[in-house]
């Protein structure tokens, strides 16, 4: 257990000063390599196999299609079909708010898209009709962080890569809890907006109702080809990135013309940047858990849950509490990879079932996205506006935070939430 603490003050010391997640993960990996006495050729081995996976490949095939559906305005699109059918209700463009980050979550994978895109288009309608500007932004960092638990899901990706576990199976599993905690931020918006007032919109035509949609078919339809493929078996997850690439592609560029060929190399740079990211994180990450199980870490924390006694429920509320801290100073991608390494054979020891657990900790990633100081929607809501301040967000999304740990106790107490849907998988 010795070596256990060493390892975790050498690793805290080296990201506390300052250091990128993946050069911290990585520069602990090779000062270990010395002191331990490893050897060398380890660090190029795993850097030169680290992305020689078939999963990790939809990776950067979801970062660009996220790039071009948010350049190429779909979510607005959504936003538009979600509001004509609903807007007549109490806080209807609350929940056309909901509605549109839900669907576009389903396409993009990624919390900051979801956030910006319906963010950019929702906000204004929102202040413009009497809504709460505090509770505007909250909703709206709140919502975007169905990006990463509706699938398809980049940290589902992650996980599925370091624990071996079916991508597809985590999809499917994070649907239910998705749709619920979609659900519950559309009760309490109700709720909210009643108490608070706002200004009814008059209700859409039928007409314009199914004119809207049917513009808006192609971009509706793509999270159905994404989810259902999967699915059905139709296609792996990495294939549907690829399928709904080229799908994005085709919607963009030749059915709606909301992209030229010309925006393409300023897309794929942005995208481009985005993937080299992540992959030295995944790089830094990998060399890590290599270095820790020669070491023998996995297996000293393993013996030392055994010695203790430590049952598969209170070992789950001890990791979600770290989670949530750990959410407070990292981002999702490096929470994942510098966790999982460890905690995976502990998975096996105490019998839990891993994909339950790759539910439950997604979902508590969904926090870490709005818990201040690193949360990435709150900076991203707050750069949508010259007049927001993060103070103000911040303030908005408390409540939410509150509802999305209480979505997390129902997915850690009814694991059928989470298991029953992949069960069914063909």
């Amino acid at each position: 257990m010795i070596t256990f603490l060493f390892v975790a003050l050498l690793l805290l010391g080296i990201l506390f000063l300052g250091l990128p997640v993946a050069f911290g993960l990585g520069g602990t990996a090779w000062l270990l390599i010395i002191l331990f006495d490893l050897p060398t050729e380890l660090i190029i081995q795993t850097l030169y196999t680290s992305m020689d996976s078939f999963v990790l490949l939809a990776v950067p095939l979801y970062v660009l299609m996220s790039q071009i559906l948010l350049e190429g305005k779909i979510g607005d699109d959504l936003f538009e079909v979600m509001n004509v059918w609903v807007r007549h209700l109490p806080g209807g463009l609350a929940i056309a708010t909901i509605l549109a980050c839900a669907f576009f979550a389903a396409i993009t994978g990624s919390g900051a898209a979801n956030a910006a895109t319906i963010g950019l288009v929702a906000y204004p309608a929102m202040v413009a009709r009497g809504y709460d500007k505090k509770f505007t932004l909250g909703l709206l960092a709140a919502g975007g962080t169905l990006g990463i638990l509706i699938p398809p899901s980049i940290p589902m990706i992650l996980y599925g890569a370091v624990t071996e576990e079916s991508v597809g199976k985590l999809f499917m599993g994070g649907v239910i809890p998705g749709i619920v905690m979609a659900c519950v931020f559309i009760l309490y918006a109700i709720f909210r907006t009643l108490r608070k007032g706002y200004i009814p919109i008059p209700k859409a035509p039928w007409k314009e109702r199914f004119t809207v949609t049917q513009k808006n078919l192609a971009g509706i339809f793509l999270p159905f080809l994404i989810v259902g493929g999967i699915y059905t078996g139709i296609f792996t997850p990495t294939e549907a990135a690829a399928v709904g690439l080229v799908y994005s592609l085709f919607i963009t560029l030749i059915l709606y013309r909301t992209l030229t060929v010309k925006d393409l190399p300023r897309i794929c740079l942005k995208a481009f940047t985005t993937s080299s990211m992540i992959a030295l994180i995944i790089a830094g990450a990998l060399l890590f858990g290599k270095v820790m199980t020669m070491i023998e870490i996995p297996q000293l924390l393993t013996e030392w849950i055994i010695k203790n006694n430590l049952t598969p429920m209170a070992f789950i509320l001890a990791m979600n509490v770290l989670m949530f801290f750990l959410g407070m100073m990292l981002e999702t991608i490096s929470i994942i990879l510098l966790t999982m390494p460890l905690v995976a054979p502990v998975l096996s020891t105490l019998e839990i079932d891993p994909i339950w657990y790759g539910i439950i900790l997604t979902v508590n990633l969904t926090l870490a996205l709005v818990t201040p100081p690193v949360g990435m929607d709150l900076y991203v809501i707050a750069g949508l506006q010259k007049d927001v301040h993060i103070s103000e967000v911040i303030q908005g999304v408390f409540p939410f935070i509150l509802l999305m740990i209480g979505v997390l106790a129902l997915v850690i107490a009814f694991p059928a939430l989470s298991t029953w849907l992949p069960s069914v998988m063909r």
